[in-house]
Formats: C-alpha cells, sequence, structure tokens
C-alpha cells in the first residue's frame, strides 16, 4: 500500500478516532492509516489477512480510547447489558404482577 501524498511505502496502521470512526469503518472493511514518510493520515481498505488475525473486542468495536477503554472493558459492557435485561424482566415481570399490563390482551387478535 502506497501514501496518496508522497507515495511512500512506509504506511502503517493508525487508531479509529472515536465511536463514530470505529463504527463506521469496520462496516466498510476501512482502517485508518498513516504515512511514516509525510505523517499523513488516510483511508484505506483493510487487507483481508490482517483483518482476520487481529481479535476485535467490545472496545474496538466502539472505537474507545485511552481512560474509557482501560474502564468499559468487555465485562464491563456484557455485565452492563446483562444487568440491563435483568431489570426490563423484572419490571416486565411486576407490571403484569399488578395488573398494568394484561398479557391475554397483547396475545388476543382483533380480526
Amino acid at each position: 500500500m502506497n501514501c496518496p501524498n508522497c507515495h511512500s511505502e512506509d504506511v502503517r496502521r493508525s487508531r479509529r478516532s472515536g465511536p463514530r470512526e470505529g463504527i463506521a469503518l469496520r462496516l466498510k472493511h476501512q482502517a485508518p492509516y498513516r504515512c511514516q514518510h509525510c505523517a499523513t493520515r488516510f483511508i484505506a481498505r483493510e487487507d483481508a489477512a490482517t483483518a482476520l488475525q487481529r481479535q476485535l473486542s467490545f472496545a474496538d468495536y466502539l472505537g474507545l480510547r485511552g481512560w474509557s477503554r482501560r474502564f468499559f472493558s468487555d465485562r464491563v459492557i456484557l455485565g452492563g447489558l446483562t444487568s440491563l435485561l435483568l431489570l426490563l424482566v423484572i419490571g416486565v415481570f411486576f407490571s403484569v404482577a399488578v395488573g398494568w399490563i394484561n398479557p391475554f390482551t397483547l396475545l388476543a387478535r382483533n380480526v
């Protein structure tokens, strides 16, 4: 791969900047690169070989860096999602138990 500015072959992968760039580029199978010669940062198609070798965490998919990457590990993200799901199930259970939601009207079809 060559730099689009100076056509040098001394190109390295660059970090993704923020969640928006991280998610958008992954969906397009693209990655940011930086030229070591002229310091130009550009986006190009990700090599299939390097994409298969890397194991991505949830923090990678969200594009987190720095303290947020250290704080939001895979366990913290999965634990938070599990806690939210558990609270949702408990809320629905109590709503049905108290009578705020009638499950029979939700299942009945008005034809």
